[in-house]
């Protein structure tokens, strides 16, 4: 299990304050404009390096033992995801050796953390308080330690199953939000109704709510459903910021205000936290990307039982 530790409060701000639109009146999805752009070239060049560095992916994911920082089962599993990740939190990056980070130094990983550090201490705080109207609570009150996640994806066409046009099955994140940069290249798609999947352009940065919203905004934010589509032969980038409450945060509505949807009465005890969520969610994640064996009788359906969970 990964978690944040504390991260001091922002000092700075942007010189120009992220401009947040929410997309539609269900509240999953906003686009924002914002400063800050991806690293795309740096974040291809550490791809490229790792694909064809076997002794540094070994080092790098000997950082994080227990369930690697590289995932790359798409290189033998048709059946998972299409895609290759690399997954970094402010707790995997400090324990990467000094040595580690000079070697992957030229081939962009400093400017990597470097984007995401940024990113997290000058935006994270204005979208935290947008999303805070909508939810009609201080949602920071739930978000004191910044515990964040990191995440790398190349859709890449050199895969187990190059034709497969799966390069995320369909899901719903976990935390409050994710923040997904992307290269130009199209593939992120949202579920407008159930069944209907409408395309997200490719050169939009987009803001996407999750179960945590959901929960702690009392039902008055909906979680965006969401999938990437591959087109054969070719290779889509993507630099993921993933927010979520602080692991101990007991997942119930805050504030005094009547939640307007019925939540199940667990969620309404407060009896699961954020840790024991990220975990049950992190479980089924796992199984989607072929990176944890399935158990008899258990279904790589992830919403499904998140659902059950949430509204009983």
């Amino acid at each position: 299990m990964s978690g944040a530790g504390p991260v001091a409060s922002p000092t700075t701000v942007p010189e120009q304050a992220p401009t947040v639109s929410f997309l539609s009146n269900s509240s999953t999805t906003a686009s924002v404009k914002i400063e800050a752009q991806a690293p795309f070239e740096a974040i291809r060049a550490l791809f490229d390096h790792l694909h064809a560095s076997p002794e540094d992916v070994a080092k790098l994911n000997a950082t994080y033992a227990h369930r690697g920082v590289i995932k790359t089962a798409a290189l033998h599993k048709t059946e998972s995801d299409q895609k290759f990740t690399i997954d970094l939190s402010p707790m995997r990056n400090s324990r990467i050796p000094q040595e580690v980070r000079d070697s992957l130094a030229p081939h962009g990983l400093g400017e990597v953390l470097d984007f995401f550090n940024n990113l997290s201490a000058e935006y994270v705080p204005t979208i935290l308080s947008s999303l805070s109207l909508l939810a009609g609570t201080d949602l920071s009150a739930a978000h004191k330690s910044y515990n964040m996640n990191y995440r790398l994806c190349d859709y890449n066409p050199h895969t187990a199953d190059p034709k497969s046009l799966n390069g995320c099955g369909a899901h719903t994140d976990y935390g409050t939000f994710s923040i997904i940069f992307q290269d130009g290249t199209s593939g992120l798609e949202l579920e407008e109704t159930p069944g209907t999947w409408v395309p997200v352009p490719g050169d939009a940065t987009v803001v996407l709510t999750g179960w945590c919203a959901v929960i702690l905004s009392g039902g008055r934010v909906s979680a965006a459903r969401h999938r990437v589509r591959r087109t054969p032969g070719m290779r889509r980038i993507s630099a993921v910021l993933f927010i979520a409450p602080d692991l101990d945060v007991k997942l119930q509505p805050l504030g005094d205000a009547q939640p307007i949807k019925s939540f199940s009465e667990g969620i309404m005890r407060g009896d699961l936290d954020v840790e024991t969520f990220k975990e049950v969610m992190g479980k089924r994640w796992r199984y989607r990307e072929d990176n944890e064996e399935m158990k008899d009788g258990d279904s790589m359906s992830q919403d499904s039982e998140i659902e059950k969970m949430v509204w009983g």
